[in-house]
């Protein structure tokens, strides 16, 4: 498929991949690949940097001592194959977890051991997570969406999980951190995402689809993220507050009922914010407050013009726009106080306004 082609249904949201996904909210994922558990060396085994630290790695997730698993220093080559079995806290100690060159593609790097696995209770802080995009490139794009989608983090089904301070580097993937429909009260925060997107395809950093889930104080790093959202949130209840993006073409899909967007910066985008009502009886109760939703339209259409697309319609580029493709109404969304950063926003800047649709 051609670059232009790619960015034709990009620019109006006729992308069959995410729609599949936005169907698969409640992430029935027994499309992916779920790879076998390695078996597990001696509880609490001692972890150095081999080649392969997959099994050690392992057995410490399958071995947490009064709950816990505290990840030891140092840099681990893992294949994309961690599961766990049970909710745990697991406590990163300057430790890098680097996917294996060459893995090819996966479901996950860590994910429940079935989709049913309940993860209530979860917490992962303090790791860094490098999915070592150069050393493995993606070569079928179409592969991605054909049960192989390369997350990094996949969470099905769970109350209270918590995802805090941790790094995600040199990451290309369908989904970075991705949370089902079965999930309730998730905390994403204070993580740090720097993405690629090599060979262009849809991508989300954050994508969840839970209930009352947290969003906040993040920091997502893109480069040349053409067909990228940094965050897409499906379900109800969603907080997105305090991220700060730039490099993504969107900052947010916003595709989840009552839900609050406020006091985050964007950074050099294209749309910030796209409302998609998707969902019956349609989007609702959805506010956007408060946000610095910087554009800079001349740096994405150079780039569209490289790969043979064009920026779109006005329309397409608002600092907040209710999607095309939308099949539902819209109803009580409020629009206000948002600015973008004087002289460096795009043509064409839009002032902040407040739209409301009873």
């Amino acid at each position: 498929m051609s670059a232009a082609i790619r960015m034709a249904k990009m620019i109006h949201r006729a992308r069959p991949q995410r729609r599949a996904l936005a169907r698969l909210a409640g992430l029935a994922v027994a499309g992916f690949l779920l790879l076998p558990l390695y078996p597990p060396g001696a509880a609490q085994a001692k972890v150095t940097a081999t080649v392969d630290s997959t099994a050690r790695i392992q057995a410490l997730l399958d071995n947490p001592v009064n709950g816990v698993v505290n990840l030891p220093p140092g840099t681990f080559t893992i294949r994309p194959a961690l599961r766990l079995q049970q909710a745990e806290t697991i406590i990163g100690h300057n430790t890098t977890l680097t996917v294996a060159a060459s893995s090819g593609d996966y479901a996950a790097v860590l994910q429940g051991a079935s989709p049913g696995t309940n993860l209530s209770g979860l917490s992962i802080t303090g790791v860094t997570f490098n999915q070592n995009a150069s050393a493995d490139p993606i070569r079928n794009v179409q592969a991605l969406y054909h049960g192989q989608p390369r997350f990094v983090i996949l969470l099905s089904n769970g109350t209270g999980i918590s995802i805090t301070n941790n790094k995600f580097l040199n990451t290309n993937n369908v989904d970075t951190v991705v949370t089902g429909s079965a999930t309730r009260d998730v905390t994403i925060s204070g993580n740090e995402f720097m993405a690629i997107n090599t060979p262009g395809h849809d991508h989300s950093s954050i994508y969840t689809s839970g209930t009352g889930t947290i969003i906040r104080n993040n920091t997502f790093t893109g480069t040349a993220m053409y067909d990228s959202a940094a965050i897409e949130v499906h379900g109800d209840r969603v907080s997105i507050t305090g991220n700060r993006v730039r490099g993504y073409y969107k900052a947010a899909n916003i595709v989840s009922s009552d839900t609050t967007f406020s006091g985050n910066q964007v950074i050099g985008a294209a749309n910030p914010v796209d409302l998609w009502s998707t969902v019956s009886p349609g989007l609702h109760d959805v506010t956007v407050t408060g946000n610095v939703l910087n554009r800079n339209l001349s740096y994405w259409a150079q780039l569209l013009q490289q790969l043979g697309g064009q920026i779109p319609a006005v329309r397409y580029t608002q600092q907040v726009i209710r999607d095309a493709t939308s099949t539902f109404p819209f109803s009580r969304i409020t629009i206000r106080g948002n600015g973008s950063l004087r002289g460096t926003a795009g043509p064409g800047a839009a002032s902040s306004r407040q739209m409301r649709r009873a």
